[in-house]
């Protein structure tokens, strides 16, 4: 652990939740929608995917625009339910981490999110055992909701500068090489989570 560090902030998905893209390709290809690994990319800059982690389209009209790829076939709640199979868990010793980590440091989240996947996400993952996901984090920065996205530099100027916080003193904890290198252009300390990593040797 880097020393001067005052402040964590997560990453989501990838690094605390895990996710598997290919179950959600899989069940709307078996729908028939075989064009969704573009819409669905996580690293697309473009299509309707971005729209709603930028938060430019809602959950409803997103789900709409599916269903009208799918001509009809599909209902909304099914829409909705293959969507979130791109979501696994968060391991429980991440989430114990987490809490500890809050009794030494400042702890924030910044992720690339939309709506109906933070929605599910704070209601399976971290609604569990007494806790939200308020014990878990003092602030919460996402994509949908500040119309910014991971890697573009403004969301972790707007993070610096909501939250007050000093570069230097901040780690960023992302599993995206592009995103580790936009914060450390701004000072902040990072650290590239690799698939598999144990977490917690980060904090040794």
């Amino acid at each position: 652990m880097k020393k001067g560090i005052k402040t964590i902030v997560f990453d989501l998905g990838g690094v605390l939740i895990d996710l598997n893209f290919q179950r959600a390709l899989d069940a709307f290809a078996e729908a028939g929608l075989t064009d969704m690994a573009h819409e669905v990319q996580s690293f697309s800059r473009e299509g309707i995917f971005m729209d709603l982690e930028l938060g430019n389209i809602c959950t409803a009209d997103f789900f709409r625009a599916i269903q009208k790829k799918a001509n009809g076939s599909l209902s909304l709640e099914q829409i909705a339910a293959y969507w979130n199979l791109i979501l696994l868990d968060i391991p429980q010793e991440k989430l114990e981490l987490v809490r500890e980590l809050r009794k030494h440091y400042t702890v924030h989240l910044l992720s690339n999110t939309n709506e109906p996947h933070w929605e599910y996400i704070c209601q399976t993952c971290f609604n569990k055992d007494g806790y939200t996901v308020n014990d878990y984090f003092e602030k919460i920065f996402l994509s949908y909701e500040m119309h910014l996205a991971k890697p573009d530099k403004a969301i972790f100027e707007q993070m610096l500068c909501e939250a007050q916080l000093v570069p230097e003193e901040t780690l960023f904890i992302d599993d995206s090489e592009a995103n580790c290198q936009s914060a450390s252009e701004l000072g902040i300390q990072v650290h590239r989570y690799l698939i598999g990593e144990n977490l917690k040797k980060i904090f040794e």
